[in-house]
């Protein structure tokens, strides 16, 4: 028999009421509409958009920190939130993991771990009279060991780094063994460094617990790595939900193209077996109507710059980032192209060389009009 899906969203609206004053007719504000989707068991799913799209709402939703308008909340077959049910949140076996970390300062890091250990076993069904200490003390360095801080127990928060805290953030979350962890932008208070070790370790913690997890970003590059599928959302919507290479090499509308994968957008006709645009030609990928428009979708790493004395385009703009160069580069209508390419491509171009541009692309995406 098939286990029930760790997390069943179905149709979730969520409308917060107008806060202006009585003779205000402005509507009331609707963040969440007519969401859905289905979360497996031991699945990473990011939630990725730009600020105010409704990713963090909905988490808290799940969670049970938010109520919803109408739809319905199931987590492991047992639905806990609807119109007319309410489960409180400290009963739907949630893990909760915070961006500012959220431990009690004044206890070590095994009493932060511990905390939601003795509450579980005073209340689960009164198996014990008294907190089990030695059940306790396994459970905590179990997760120490999780999450590579063994020998830690006994240092307090402010002697951790802020990579530390994030992990037994982590680990007092699994401690408890929770059906679902949740995490709000876990990584966004680290430098860069450690944001880019960091999530690489949570993803390996998290498939080692065997546990599924939602967490919320806007950091594309972020969700890429960790997730296993990504939502995206806008306007309180999903745009796209599939896994992290299928939101990047086939984005499903425009939006995602551009949050995503940070794609130029060309108008582009069909002219027999070509679409044409500003910038050049570029074959059809499948046959179309003659005179068809839309917008080309090329991603900056499908362009490569070449020197071209009599080009009209004009290099305006270089950083070096490392690992490559990224241009913008002024086509003859004003327009500004963002382009990547790597070290070995080619050496660097110098600001005001007139270039032409190659697509390295055989398969354009057309946005149609």
């Amino acid at each position: 028999m098939n286990q029930p899906a760790i997390l069943q969203l179905d149709n979730i609206t969520k409308v917060f009421p107008h806060s202006g004053s009585a003779g205000d007719k402005q509507q009331p504000t609707k963040v969440l509409d007519d969401v859905s989707l289905t979360l497996n068991n031991g699945e990473l799913l990011g939630l990725l958009g730009p600020s105010g799209c409704g990713k963090t709402t909905l988490l808290r939703i799940v969670a049970g920190f938010e109520s919803i308008s109408a739809g319905t909340v199931a987590i492991a077959g047992k639905t806990v939130c609807s119109c007319s049910e309410y489960l409180a949140a400290e009963k739907r076996q949630t893990g909760m993991v915070f961006q500012d970390y959220a431990l009690f300062p004044h206890l070590t890091v095994a009493e932060n771990i511990a905390f939601g250990l003795r509450h579980q076993l005073k209340t689960a069904k009164k198996l014990f009279a008294r907190p089990d200490r030695s059940k306790i003390r396994q459970r905590v360095g179990e997760v120490l060991d999780l999450v590579g801080l063994q020998g830690f127990e006994r240092r307090y928060p402010h002697q951790l780094s802020g990579g530390q805290q994030q992990r037994i953030s982590l680990a007092r979350a699994l401690a408890p063994q929770p059906a679902l962890i949740l995490l709000d932008e876990p990584l966004s208070n680290l430098d860069v460094r450690v944001r880019h070790r960091l999530r690489a370790e949570i993803r390996a913690i998290l498939k080692a617990a065997g546990i599924s997890a939602i967490f919320v970003t806007h950091d594309r590059e972020e969700a890429l790595a960790i997730s296993d599928k990504i939502a995206v959302m806008w306007q309180g919507k999903i745009e796209q939900i599939g896994t992290p290479e299928s939101i990047y090499l086939q984005p499903a509308t425009r939006f995602v193209a551009e949050f995503v994968t940070q794609a130029n957008f060309l108008p582009a006709v069909r002219q027999g077996d070509i679409w044409q645009t500003e910038i050049g030609s570029i074959a059809a990928a499948s046959p179309s109507t003659l005179g068809e428009t839309g917008e080309l979708a090329l991603r900056p790493e499908e362009i490569t710059l070449v020197p071209e004395p009599n080009s009209k385009f004009i290099v305006r703009e270089r950083q070096f980032l490392g690992r490559e160069y990224f241009y913008a580069v002024e086509i003859a209508t004003g327009k500004i192209i963002y382009v990547r390419m790597g070290l070995g491509l080619a050496e660097a171009i110098a600001i005001g060389t007139r270039v032409k541009l190659v697509f390295k692309s055989d398969k354009p995406q057309i946005f149609l009009d």
